[in-house]
């Protein structure tokens, strides 16, 4: 029933509502450079109405309003937005390790550059063109000698630095994988957070933009699927590959399992059955690529440079130890080993200059270095399948500077795109400056004429009660 104070009840209302919407401004105002923060609004509703029955309105009664409430505070945010920016960080995660990697790989090869694999290659061949010219010179002897420990020592040398490598980026993948772990554990705890805040009706804003954050970083790590069911009470659900990360306060955790047969590096596997977990981008999946793929794969680049090691072995062995060494022995190799890890100089060659195979024959004439010049040539043939030594080496070097490149345009490319997905976001859920000054002068002004509506009511109220019968006193 309306009474004398209805107005007054109004007009309390007023202010309690705009004095909430003004500290919702001021939160937005204050956490303006919070990461994560999520701009948020207070609605309005206007509160239900009184109805008036009335008998010259028998059928419809009349109804006068009783004033405004904060119906909830809202949280701006663009689901779908959040969803291509997920994706795209994952994407974005990937290719910056593959990009990272990649610039690691091209620092160890050092092509081009004067100190690299290509120009001791060079120098150990010219030190065989010059030994057909003067077999019989200790100090060319000496020269070739030196040169060939020089390049299997850099052979040796970019093999372990290969390995090192791998090793980082094995290391790295226990390193995200703890940290996905605890990512995952986070985000089950303020699902639970949230839960029991909106079970009751209310809205947990600030939770959500922490929560939202972590998923954020963890998108980087893992291709994930992010879902809020209906009947979850704000707990979202997240996926890895088809399988359950978290659910509500529960989550499962991703395990670092040894493989023996990869050089005892970990495999990414779930923690409770030990079953592989399907991994389709992010950080993780690149540096799992890199490590088993391009560095340590049957066509990684420790592969392709003990194919170049081993056939160099092959090759040149059958040659010099056809040869004749100034002491007339024969069938010495040049090179012992396997690959570009082992491979190093013959100790009968280490022992002795002499054993050199520079000649053709046995009893050659004096200064016959037939057999070094057709060591020499060794470079120029076809050994490698069709190619040659040095379009081996060409090809090698190239692929990788090719690789190295497209990594690099997908980075820019995933930026500039993640950049512009961080715009449209920032345009929904950032904060403002200006637009808060806005709101706050608008709820101000209404705070104010809330006020003023409560003074004239009082003025009002004490005409009536105080001014009202003085008449005839």
């Amino acid at each position: 029933m309306i009474n004398t104070f209805f107005g007054l009840e109004i007009g309390r209302k007023a202010l309690q509502a705009q004095q909430r919407a003004l500290e919702v401004t001021a939160h937005n105002i204050a956490n303006a450079n919070t990461e994560g923060y999520t701009r948020q609004q207070a609605v309005f509703s206007t509160t239900t109405p009184y109805s008036l029955p009335a008998f010259n309105r028998p059928l419809i009664a009349g109804q006068v309003g009783t004033g405004v409430y904060i119906q909830e505070i809202r949280r701006l945010r663009d689901s779908f937005i959040d969803a291509q920016f997920r994706k795209e960080t994952t994407a974005t995660g990937y290719w910056e390790v593959k990009e990272d990697v990649l610039n690691k790989l091209e620092a160890i090869i050092n092509e081009p550059s004067d100190v690299g694999l290509r120009s001791v290659w060079d120098q150990f061949w010219q030190a065989l063109q010059d030994l057909s010219l003067q077999p019989e010179s200790m100090a060319v002897r000496s020269l070739v000698r030196e040169r060939g420990i020089a390049l299997a020592d850099t052979f040796n040398h970019l093999d372990r630095q290969l390995s090192d490598l791998a090793q980082d980026l094995d290391s790295s993948v226990r390193v995200k994988i703890e940290e996905i772990n605890n990512l995952a554990a986070q985000i089950a705890e303020l699902n639970g957070q949230i839960v029991k805040i909106e079970v009751s009706g209310d809205k947990a804003n600030d939770l959500r933009d922490k929560r939202d954050l972590l998923i954020d970083q963890l998108a980087r790590l893992v291709n994930i699927e992010v879902v809020e069911p209906p009947d979850q009470h704000g707990a979202v659900v997240i996926s890895v590959g088809g399988r359950v990360l978290v659910m509500s306060q529960q989550a499962y955790a991703l395990k670092a399992l040894d493989n023996t047969g990869n050089f005892g590096y970990a495999d990414v596997v779930w923690a409770d059955n030990l079953q592989p977990v399907f991994l389709s981008g992010g950080s993780l999946k690149a540096l799992l690529e890199m490590r088993d793929g391009e560095i340590n794969g049957p066509g990684g680049f420790r592969a392709l440079l003990d194919k170049l090691a081993a056939s160099l072995i092959s090759a040149f062995n059958t040659i010099h130890a056809a040869g004749f060494g100034l002491d007339g022995s024969t069938g010495n190799n040049f090179f012992t080993g396997t690959g570009a890890g082992d491979i190093a100089l013959d100790p009968t060659i280490l022992a002795s200059l002499d054993k050199i195979a520079a000649a053709s024959e046995a009893a050659g004439l004096p200064g016959d270095g037939s057999n070094a010049l057709r060591l020499a040539q060794l470079k120029h043939q076809a050994v490698i399948g069709s190619d040659t030594f040095d379009d081996y080496l060409r090809g090698f070097t190239a692929q990788l500077g090719v690789k190295s490149q497209g990594a690099k345009r997908m980075v820019t490319n995933q930026e500039l795109l993640l950049a512009e997905l961080t715009n449209r976001r920032q345009s929904v859920s950032g904060v403002s400056l200006d637009e808060e000054m806005t709101n706050m002068i608008r709820f101000q002004h209404a705070y104010n004429a809330a006020a003023r509506l409560i003074t004239a009511i009082d003025e009002m109220l004490d005409t009536l009660i105080n001014r009202l019968g003085l008449a005839g006193r």
